[in-house]
């Protein structure tokens, strides 16, 4: 679905405010979301830095908060190592500039040192910015078994 945004153009000392329209579609969004599960498992840093917004506002299972910044250096530190990922993607709903992707992985591996293993469920919120998609809200719960 086509979302909108203002260009701002000065003319000769005139400013005109052109509509422009833009267009996310499933495609891009499930793309994006493969990108950002390579990067995770590779500890990508750079790739992390541009897709999860400035202001992001994730909340974990443990229901702690955790920012962009917090991320990035839990990356950085190597604190969670990636054997297994596996994503089975679910809803992807999208409304102008925004779109929805709810995801369960299967996920082996360790954080801090502690394995993890399981079934988790994802939910994203992401938002078309003049220079590309970004993650801006998300949370996480672990599935019980048989769900």
């Amino acid at each position: 679905m086509p979302g909108s945004r203002y260009i701002h153009v000065d003319i000769f000392g005139k400013t005109f405010n052109e509509r422009t329209t833009m267009a996310i579609g499933k495609s891009d969004i499930l793309a994006i979301e493969n990108d950002l599960i390579e990067a995770i498992k590779k500890n990508d840093i750079g790739f992390l830095d541009r897709v999860l917004h400035d202001e992001l506002v994730f909340l974990a299972p443990d229901g702690q908060i955790v920012t962009k910044q917090m991320d990035l250096d839990s990356h950085r530190r190597g604190d969670m190592i990636v054997d297994h990922l596996i994503p089975s993607f679910g809803d992807v709903r999208i409304s102008d500039d925004i779109a929805t992707v709810v995801v369960v992985y299967e996920t082996k591996g360790s954080m801090l040192g502690r394995p993890i293993q399981g079934k988790f469920r994802y939910l994203r919120v992401w938002k078309e910015f003049g220079d590309g998609l970004k993650v801006v809200a998300g949370c996480c719960s672990m599935l019980s078994e048989g769900v």
